[in-house]
């Protein structure tokens, strides 16, 4: 287990506080580093047999916010306290669980001998579940291929069984396009099906420092283009202060790719209601590249009018 605290301060936040796409960076950065103390080296440092380059690229998200902390609960100047927890498939994936709260609520969480929060201490606090796996760019950045480094050693951090690898998930959800938290409860508003929202990447704005387009902004891009859709194909009408106060309970998220730095996007949108509870909107995305048509991200949200 790692520790880490963070001060809630303008760079994280958005108007309804604690911004979600920001927070995944930040969490992911502690991500990386955890991984990097538990190998012993800086990830930068990484290389295949061949002396190629490796990243630790997001494979797989999902996040859970229980009703009393929800993002809209952490303002600025709150501290927060960030736990993580990592298990490896071999030198492949690694998946991470952080744990994060106000300080006060999580010190009751494990001591620094645990090495997994149970699934009480998951169910109480905001909880991030990260897959990574280890790639090398080809042909920029519109292919990745799978690259194990060696120079790496993996021993020390919990074996991840691959029963319960999150990849089995995001492969799943490749064949039937759907992530698993809308049942079939939920009743989809959409006016026109296939409906699609554009995104050209600003290469100085969504790109981080590996050349990449920055995982945590695709949530960013399907924010902006659930916006389009709530206001202009849904047969429920969404009031502006709903469309702004909109925060998220719960999502998923799958990568199968990545864009160019001159991509263009095509973003779906489809937009469902729980017959027992307007309170909630959930959320289906499936976003591909313009130009070869290629799912780089499939994603599945419910967000909460707070």
């Amino acid at each position: 287990m790692y520790n880490y605290t963070l001060t809630v301060g303008l760079p994280h936040t958005n108007h309804n506080g604690l911004a979600e796409h920001l927070l995944l960076m930040h969490a992911g950065h502690f991500q990386w580093t955890s991984i990097a103390q538990a190998i012993g080296k800086p990830l930068s440092t990484l290389r295949t047999t061949e002396g190629d380059k490796v990243y630790a690229t997001f494979y797989y998200i999902e996040e859970r916010f229980p009703s009393q902390s929800l993002l809209s609960a952490f303002k600025l100047d709150d501290c927060l306290r960030m736990r993580v927890f990592l298990r490896a498939f071999k030198n492949i994936a690694v998946e991470g669980h952080v744990l994060f709260d106000h300080e006060p609520a999580l010190s009751h969480a494990p001591d620094a001998d645990s090495q997994f929060p149970s699934e009480e201490e998951l169910d109480r606090h905001p909880h991030i579940r990260f897959g990574n796996i280890f790639i090398s760019p080809v042909k920029d950045n519109s292919s990745l291929r799978v690259a194990p480094p060696a120079n790496a050693d993996f021993s020390g951090i919990l074996p991840l069984p691959n029963s319960v690898n999150p990849y089995q998930i995001t492969k799943e959800a490749e064949v039937n396009g759907t992530l698993g938290l809308l049942d079939p409860r939920w009743t989809c508003l959409d006016v026109q099906t296939g409906f699609d929202v554009q995104y050209r990447v600003d290469p100085d704005r969504d790109s981080n420092g590996a050349g990449l387009v920055y995982f945590a902004n695709y949530v960013a891009f399907m924010d902006a283009a659930e916006r389009v859709c709530m206001q202009s194909n849904s047969r429920r009408v969404f009031s502006q202060k709903e469309i702004f106060s909109r925060t998220v309970k719960a999502r998923r998220v799958a990568y199968y790719g990545n864009a160019a730095l001159d991509s263009d996007l095509r973003i779906g949108v489809s937009l469902f209601s729980p017959t027992e509870d307007d309170r909630q909107i959930g959320l289906r995305y499936a976003i591909h590249r313009c130009d070869d048509n290629k799912l780089i991200c499939l994603s599945e949200a419910i967000k909460i009018f707070a």
